[in-house]
């Protein structure tokens, strides 16, 4: 194999060339007709690999969130659900989610407020506000239905909670002694008094509105007419979502030729399950292994995580260990953007090509950079590194990212 690697690659770099089409780089022996974002090289090399290991049945483990897709499916749908106020749970369910202060429910994390790139925000006086706001939008809304939504989206406490539970949610993340062991989670149990059903229905609707939006930067400002506890000026997020086309073709030739696609996603797992299934991408629900929450006995989502043997959180470490659990076969293939992919990209020896959506990241998974520049690869296995442009949400027939809201690309920088 290493004599066939080396030999294909001489290959290609030798006969890559560039087109004057739109400024879109080709290569000599890429169909016409086909996506023209992928980096040409990572085309031609991908295609021989799924076609020449296909008889052999192997497994391909993809990521979802700015792998799949441009974009977090979670999160945008955590963003839709709060927009809409669409939730089942009482005020009591409610605030026992929200986390007040260290050892209540932060685990372990001795942590009393944020970092200084949060504005050192106590993290009791961030859920007072939040349980507040969610008070009377309960009392308004989302339990009596006094207000019409409308009506209940002109109050001061509605703009107050869109920025601060979003900036509750990235500051969980973002802290290290807490983390997305803590916040992925935590952001599904806000689905609690859902069935799956509802669940479902609710990741389709926020794809298709994200999916019609503009790939942008949006500011949220809070209200400065109702007196509260924490200090968050405003909340920025990302908007926008669009479809990865070279997934979607890598996906359909590894199915053709033999391959079995698994996605195994950080998110929620019904919620991969609906995005999964349309859209070309046809992953079928017993193949998505995800963020798994109990349900009670009527089938409505409890803020628990899953205690099933063999189970554990998909991030980091924890998608390793589902796949040597679930799965039960090693990976030839699997595809990522971030930390949380590095460990089932890098834990199975027999795992012989990752490809690497370039999101400008450091890190464990910034390391993997290196291996897919000439002369820096990984004896024993391929990486490709796969730019796009943030500021259309497509990829680019290069390796290198333009981000959003610039117009040149980033250096790779391993």
């Amino acid at each position: 194999m290493k004599q066939a690697i080396k030999v294909i690659s001489i290959v290609l770099l030798v006969t890559l060339l560039v087109s004057s089409v739109s400024g879109v780089a080709l290569a000599v022996g890429v169909p016409s007709g086909t996506y023209v974002g992928y980096t040409p090289y990572n085309w031609i090399y991908s295609d021989w690999f799924i076609k020449k290991y296909g008889p052999t049945h192997p497994v391909a483990v993809y990521d979802w969130d700015n792998t799949c897709i441009y974009n977090d499916i979670m999160e945008t749908m955590f963003r839709f659900q709060m927009f809409n106020l669409d939730y089942a749970m009482s005020k009591e369910t409610f605030d026992a989610i929200i986390p007040e202060a260290a050892g209540k429910t932060l685990k372990d994390a001795d942590v009393l407020k944020f970092s200084a790139d949060y504005g050192n925000v106590v993290l009791a006086d961030l859920a007072s506000d939040i349980q507040a706001d969610y008070g009377f939008l309960y009392d308004n809304y989302i339990g009596t239905k006094k207000m019409t939504l409308e009506e209940i989206k002109g109050t001061s406490e509605y703009q107050d909670f869109l920025v601060k539970l979003p900036f509750m949610y990235d500051g969980l993340t973002d802290t290290p002694e807490i983390g997305a062991e803590y916040s992925y989670p935590w952001v599904c149990f806000l689905c609690s008094g859902m069935t799956k059903a509802e669940v479902q229905k609710m990741a389709v609707a926020a794809l298709n509105d994200a999916l019609a939006r503009k790939s942008e930067k949006i500011t949220m400002k809070a209200p400065t007419d109702i007196e509260r506890k924490a200090a968050v000026a405003s909340y920025s997020y990302k908007a926008g979502i669009r479809l990865s086309q070279g997934i979607i073709d890598m996906m359909s030739k590894q199915r053709y030729y033999g391959w079995k696609v698994w996605v195994v996603s950080a998110s929620f797992e019904p919620v991969i399950q609906a995005v999964g299934a349309i859209n070309g991408y046809d992953v079928p629900a017993d193949r998505v292994i995800g963020v798994r929450l109990k349900v009670d006995a009527s089938g409505k989502y409890i803020p628990e995580l899953s205690d099933e043997p063999g189970y554990a959180l998909t991030q980091r470490m924890g998608k390793a260990t589902v796949i040597r659990n679930f799965i039960k076969e090693a990976p030839l293939f699997v595809a990522g953007d971030s930390d949380g992919d590095f460990e089932m990209m890098t834990q199975f020896p027999q795992t012989k090509l990752i490809y690497l959506v370039n999101r400008v990241k450091g890190g464990d998974i910034g390391s993997l950079y290196k291996e897919a520049l000439p002369g820096q690869a990984n004896p024993g296995r391929v990486v490709l590194l796969q730019g796009r442009n943030e500021n259309t949400g497509l990829w680019r027939p290069f390796q290198e990212t333009i981000k959003l809201g610039k117009t040149s690309p980033s250096p790779i920088t391993p």
